[in-house]
């Protein structure tokens, strides 16, 4: 075929095909052709719930303590105060657990889970709650529990404290205990048992 008929055959299909794509849409009924409202670039709300961006989901632990299980699928509906310890009988870990036991007996809606994270320490629990007269928090050695918040928190202290809420979401943690009194502790702890309700 000839060059030129070729070239003369693509130039015509440029110039004829070229509006026919501008008004395709005249081919579609009238209630299905685009308009000006929706042809327009729809733009997603691509910013997280305030949910998502202020909470975080607690890692969904199984605790075996003095008083039976805790877990968190079972505990919502209450909220829930992981503490952190080494030692139980460090004067420090002492004070601290008594003022929580204190706080566990006066709300009803309050977990309070006493998490060793040294399993070895779990056969002297039942005598150490003996012996410190606990009767309200729930007392457990388990390093895994701890494990699994320290990768989520990034805890690098201890003793630590975690606040969860009545759906399961970490509102509140400290791993700066040690620097304060135990009352001033203990305050905090109620304020903030106070702010998750």
């Amino acid at each position: 075929m000839d060059r030129r008929l070729i070239a003369a055959t693509i130039l015509i299909a440029q110039l004829t095909t070229a509006p026919a794509f501008a008004d395709w849409y005249i081919l579609l009924p009238k209630d299905r052709r685009p308009t000006e409202e929706n042809m327009k670039e729809k733009v997603l709300n691509k910013k997280p719930y305030k949910a998502e961006k202020s909470k975080i989901p607690a890692p969904d632990f199984k605790a075996r303590t003095l008083k039976g299980t805790v877990k968190l699928q079972n505990a919502k509906g209450k909220e829930i105060v992981v503490f952190f310890f080494e030692n139980p009988y460090s004067p420090l870990s002492e004070e601290l657990i008594k003022k929580l036991d204190e706080i566990a007996e006066k709300n009803d809606n309050v977990i309070i889970l006493c998490v060793d994270v040294n399993d070895a320490d779990y056969p002297i629990l039942l005598r150490y709650k003996k012996d410190m007269k606990l009767k309200s928090v729930h007392l457990t050695a388990d390093s895994y529990i701890y494990k699994q918040f320290k990768d989520q928190l990034k805890i690098k202290k201890l003793p630590a404290s975690i606040f969860i809420d009545k759906e399961g979401f970490v509102r509140f943690y400290s791993d700066n205990i040690g620097t304060t009194s135990v009352e001033e502790f203990a305050r905090n702890v109620e304020k903030t048992v106070e702010r998750l309700k």
